[in-house]
C-alpha cells in the first residue's frame, strides 16, 4: 500500500518538473496559480494519494493494523507523531495551493468520511491496540477534513491537533502496551478493575483520555474550528457536518 503512494509521489514529481511550474519545490508549489494553471491540479491529486497512503486512511488503512506486531515502542511512534503524520502535514502545507478548487472540496468530504466510518469501526473492536489504531485514523481523517475546509481558522486547528495527537496518541499507545504486559492481553473486557491494580497507569490513560478530548486540549478545539468554518463549502456543508457529528460522538464513546 506504501508503495502506491510512492509512485504516485515519483508521479506527481514527474508532472510538476514538466509543467509549467518546472519546479518540484514545495515552496514553488505552495505559492502555484493553480487557477492560472489547471494542469497543476494533477500532480497535486498525485500527492494527495501519497497522502493518504502515507496517514492511512481508507481505503489504505490495512498496512497501519498490520504494523501493531511491532514492539509497543515503535507503534506508538509509528501511530502518534511519525509516519502517519507525515501525510497529513504534506496536505496542511500545501492547501495555500489548492484552496478555492474542487480538490479543497473533494480533501473536506473524503476526511469526513473517513472520520466518521473508521470512528465507528473503533466502536465495534475489543482489541485494545485496535480501538487507538481506528482512532489514529479517525484523527487522521478530522485532520484532512480540516485541510480541505481550508480557512485561516481550520488550517490552524488541523497544526493544532497533529502536535495535540502525537503526544496524547503516544501516551495512550505506551499505556494499553504496559496493560498488556501486565495482565498478557489486547482484550478491553479483560482490563476491568485496573484502577485498583494498576492505579498510577490508569491515571495516565485517564490524562492521556482527557487531552484527546477535553477542553482546552487539541481534539476539542479541532473539533470546534471545524464545526465552525465547514459552513463555507457550498453545497457540500451540511453532509460534512452530519459526518462530523455523528463521528464526534463516536469518538466520545471509543474514548470513554
Amino acid at each position: 500500500m506504501c508503495l502506491i503512494g510512492s509512485t504516485a509521489l515519483t508521479a506527481a514529481v514527474i508532472v510538476l518538473w514538466n509543467s509549467p511550474l518546472a519546479s518540484i519545490s514545495l515552496i514553488d508549489v505552495v505559492h502555484s496559480n493553480v487557477l492560472t494553471y489547471p494542469v497543476l491540479l494533477i500532480p497535486l491529486a498525485f500527492l494527495f494519494i501519497a497522502a493518504f497512503t502515507k496517514s492511512a486512511q481508507v481505503p489504505f488503512q490495512g498496512w497501519l493494523l498490520g504494523a501493531m506486531v511491532a514492539p509497543t515502542p515503535v507503534s506508538a511512534l509509528l501511530h502518534s507523531s511519525t509516519m502517519v503524520n507525515a501525510g497529513v502535514y504534506l496536505l496542511i502545507r500545501l492547501a495555500p495551493s489548492y484552496q478555492g478548487t474542487s480538490l479543497s472540496t473533494f480533501l473536506a468530504v473524503y476526511g469526513a468520511m473517513v472520520f466518521l466510518v473508521t470512528s465507528l469501526l473503533a466502536i465495534s473492536q475489543n482489541n485494545a491496540k485496535k480501538v487507538l489504531a481506528y482512532s489514529t485514523i479517525a484523527n487522521l481523517g478530522l485532520m484532512v477534513l480540516l485541510a480541505g475546509i481550508n480557512t485561516p481558522l481550520s488550517i490552524a486547528c488541523a497544526a493544532l491537533l497533529l502536535v495535540f495527537h502525537a503526544i496524547s496518541k503516544a501516551l495512550l499507545f505506551l499505556s494499553a502496551g504496559t496493560i498488556e504486559h501486565y495482565i498478557w492481553s489486547r482484550d478491553i473486557e479483560d482490563m476491568e478493575g485496573l484502577s485498583s491494580k494498576l492505579p498510577v497507569l490508569a491515571g495516565i490513560m485517564i490524562a492521556g483520555i482527557f487531552s484527546m478530548i477535553a477542553a482546552p486540549f487539541g481534539v476539542i478545539i479541532a473539533k470546534w474550528g471545524a464545526l465552525e468554518s465547514a459552513s463555507g463549502i457550498n453545497t457540500w456543508s451540511a453532509l460534512v457536518l452530519v459526518m462530523l457529528v455523528i463521528g464526534s460522538s463516536a469518538t466520545t464513546v471509543f474514548l470513554g
